[in-house]
């Protein structure tokens, strides 16, 4: 009977331990998965950061700049870039806070004491990836002043929107290649890139768009872009030109 017991007890234990390996491997690459995907998102938030804090305190961007000292004044806005960037920037990121990578729009609310919204000015790309072309998206916010003149200063919150995905990144490539070709650096790069969406391209409105029936769409830097879209999803290599004064020619 010991010997019967024995002789089904054994293949039973292996099965128990097979099962028991099988387990702690899921649960080791599910950790792995989950670490690397909070990674991912402090990666992202760092960035969505970092470009409030350049908007509010670069020059370049949107900071006040003191003339009497020559400098910035920290997380203080001035109302007339303000103004200019919602106006001239109202569908596109400028180049003082560019990421070629990610994309995003920013809104700047001034607020009363009670919180209430006042006045509101938005800048930056007004569509992003959407579904599967989205990867990962924050929404984050610091507080601002906002300056008028000397004597009037409101409150205010500066709030962004950043997004990484598909689109995202092939409209980077694109206008960064374009930017380099402006500046005489480089005429010619080359990218690969996996997209789960057709891609096209909008010669009227100069817009790389994603998806099928609705579409996002973005606004590109270069005034053509010779690009026939890709029909299907897939992965893609991408080659492109620069050509004087302001075209890209898109190969595969």
């Amino acid at each position: 009977m010991k010997g019967q017991i024995s002789y089904i007890m054994k293949p039973l234990t292996l099965v128990m331990i097979i099962i028991l390996l099988v387990f702690l491997l899921q649960s080791l690459y599910s950790y792995r998965g989950r670490e690397r995907l909070s990674e991912k998102n402090l990666d992202i938030v760092a960035t969505a950061t970092n470009m409030l804090l350049i908007l509010s305190n670069s020059k370049d961007c949107l900071s006040f700049e003191d003339s009497t000292i020559k400098n910035t004044q920290s997380n203080i806005i001035d109302i007339a870039k303000l103004d200019y960037f919602s106006s001239v920037y109202s569908d596109i990121e400028p180049d003082c806070a560019r990421n070629y990578d990610l994309g995003w729009r920013v809104t700047v609310k001034q607020i009363d004491r009670n919180d209430q919204i006042t006045k509101e000015w938005s800048f930056g790309t007004e569509e992003f990836s959407q579904g599967k072309p989205l990867k990962n998206k924050v929404e984050f916010w610091i507080p601002v002043a906002i300056r008028y003149s000397e004597d009037k200063i409101e409150l205010g919150k500066m709030e962004i929107t950043l997004v990484d995905g598909e689109l995202e990144k092939l409209a980077g490539f694109f206008d960064w290649s374009c930017k380099l070709g402006q500046l005489n650096e480089l005429t010619s790069s080359k990218t690969e890139i996996v997209l789960s969406e057709p891609v096209s391209y909008d010669s009227e409105k100069n817009e790389l768009c994603i998806g099928t029936g609705l579409k996002s769409c973005r606004k590109l830097v270069c005034e053509l872009v010779y690009f026939n879209g890709f029909q299907t999803k897939g992965s893609y290599s991408i080659s492109v030109n620069y050509q004087s004064p302001n075209k890209l020619l898109v190969g595969k």
